[in-house]
């Protein structure tokens, strides 16, 4: 995948993207930002499976921002913190449809 040298303006902004573990657009969009050198943390919502049962933290952190936000509709969701604690979030199916998409959406926290 074609990289766009620019780099995130990490003094300002901080990525997190939620995905699933099947999801072809999750996988290319973590792809995209590796290669760009762009920091993220991803929170997969897939259960995870451990002897104690399904740990589903972060799913249920996903559905109560699909409740809050309706901009929220697909994974993958890229959630934007900025210095001054606001947050923006960025959804497959609302914002852009294709992980490429999803970069070209990032441009503006580019430095």
């Amino acid at each position: 995948m074609k990289t766009v040298n620019m780099k995130l303006n990490t003094t300002k902004y901080k990525l997190t993207i939620y995905t699933e573990t099947e999801c072809t657009g999750c996988i290319e969009l973590k792809e995209l930002l590796k290669n760009n050198s762009i920091p993220f943390t991803e929170k997969s919502i897939t259960p995870e499976k451990s002897k104690q049962g399904p740990r589903m933290d972060n799913r249920w952190e996903y559905i109560d921002l699909t409740r809050e936000h309706e901009e929220v509709k697909l994974v993958p969701v890229i959630v934007v913190d900025d210095v001054d604690n606001n947050t923006t979030y960025h959804s497959a199916g609302y914002d852009f449809d294709e992980a490429k998409e999803g970069l070209e959406v990032l441009k503006q926290y580019f430095i």
